[in-house]
């Protein structure tokens, strides 16, 4: 996932930007130069695009005790983002400070690192006007934008969700399929990741959080490369202490989940599957990953007991069917060379592509034949299937009055799709086109 720093000198604005841009009050904002000392992290969702943005406190030249400390921050910050965003502020114009934390800049900025330079706080045309003599700073593109009224913020969004594409695609040419275990916390995904890679890579223990970081290593399977992931089991976030290590870990963890190919939820298979389990199928099924649900520690369980909490399991992803449910345990090693097998197939079946002639040859006639029902005079109808995506499969039905199509009809369609090719693990999306 590309990172996204916002910096600049104390009191331009970051933190309402921050704010502004991920739609909620996380980060902390006053007049008073300094608030904001350490990094905040949050995640921009730009539709189906996320970036990992990055709050930094105000650079003073006077780099003395906190000052000093928040610097370093600043810095870590530019060494670990994709993309610069260099606030400054509108209604002050060119301040001596920004001339300063330029130089400072051109020291520690990555001559390859984009910088986009925002101006803030230009809450109408002459402040605007007033903010022109920024351009002499040399940074291009400039947006003028307002946190505080929403000025000039969607021209911002749409250039970071193009960024996000942009990257997204460059990212893809050398990548090689990546699968992120993730889970609550002590249901035993690093214990399966030393067994899959027959190592202690990761830290084991019976404490919940004791993995902090995202944790990636290399494997092969058949021949063929690819990257697991291991991430901090995550709870409810209401659960987590905010500005903690925890909250970090969980932050991480998300940013793994959106930047994997297949999700891996681990589930311990002596507890029923909870809430939090299924709220983490829910992230992977709107980010549009393939999903293999994985129940660990049967070893625990017998053979009659492991059967039924497998149907029990299956019952809760029926709008997922067929989806992988394996039954492991990362103690015996049983089952556990089943899931790069699995991960695979998950990963191959998400770019499968079914003929328009073949869809259509196929549905229409069943389609005709089970009909949606009238809803008062209007009778909804599909005219035409197309498959226009993968990873997640995606399709556009040609319909009319597409307002009144009801969800039981489109999940009848969807189980129709899955007659021709099963797309294991995958959640179909439908775009709808209305036709006269």
């Amino acid at each position: 996932m590309r990172k996204v720093a916002l910096i600049g000198r104390p009191n331009v604005g970051k933190s309402s930007l921050f704010n502004r841009l991920i739609g909620q009050r996380k980060a902390i904002v006053e007049d008073t130069p300094g608030v904001t000392r350490d990094r905040h992290y949050a995640l921009l969702s730009l539709e189906e695009k996320t970036l990992l943005l990055i709050d930094t406190g105000g650079f003073l030249s006077a780099q003395e005790g906190m000052e000093a400390l928040v610097a370093q921050q600043i810095r870590f910050a530019v060494e670990e983002a994709d993309l610069l965003l260099w606030v400054v502020d509108a209604s002050v114009g060119l301040h001596p400070e920004d001339q300063t934390f330029g130089e400072w800049m051109r020291q520690h900025r990555r001559p390859e690192q984009p910088i986009w330079l925002v101006v803030n706080k230009a809450d109408n045309e002459r402040l605007a006007q007033e903010g022109s003599d920024l351009y002499r700073l040399g940074i291009e593109p400039v947006f003028f934008v307002s946190a505080a009224t929403g000025r000039g913020i969607n021209a911002l969004r749409e250039a970071l969700y193009t960024f996000a594409s942009d990257t997204d695609e460059a990212s893809q040419k050398e990548a090689v399929p990546r699968f992120a275990l993730i889970g609550r916390p002590n249901v035993g995904k690093s214990s399966l990741l030393n067994v899959l890679l027959r190592a202690p890579r990761a830290i084991v223990s019976d404490t919940p959080g004791t993995t902090r970081d995202a944790l990636y290593e290399r494997g092969e399977w058949k021949g063929k490369p690819f990257e697991w992931v291991d991430t901090a089991g995550l709870r409810r976030k209401a659960g987590i202490p905010p500005h903690s290590l925890e909250r970090y870990a969980a932050l991480r963890s998300l940013e793994a989940l959106f930047s994997s190919d297949v999700v891996l939820l681990v589930v311990d298979a002596t507890e029923p599957m909870t809430a939090q389990d299924l709220a983490l199928l829910r992230q992977a099924e709107q980010r549009g990953k393939g999903i293999v649900v994985i129940l660990n520690k049967i070893d625990k369980l017998t053979p009659s007991e492991q059967e039924t909490v497998r149907e029990w399991v299956k019952s809760k992803l029926l709008p997922l069917d067929p989806v992988p449910i394996l039954l492991v345990s990362a103690l015996t090693g049983r089952g556990v060379s089943s899931i790069p097998s699995a991960a695979f197939q998950v990963y191959a079946e998400g770019r499968e592509e079914l003929p328009t002639r073949e869809l259509n040859d196929t549905l229409l006639p069943i389609l005709r034949q089970h009909s949606h029902p009238v809803v008062g005079t209007l009778h909804p109808s599909i005219r035409f299937i197309q498959q226009i995506g993968v990873a997640p499969p995606t399709f556009l039905l040609h319909v009319r009055h597409g307002d009144k199509l009801r969800q039981p009809y489109l999940d009848f369609v969807r189980k129709q799709i899955r007659r021709l090719y099963p797309f294991t693990g995958w959640w179909l999306r439908f775009r709808l086109k209305e036709e006269g």
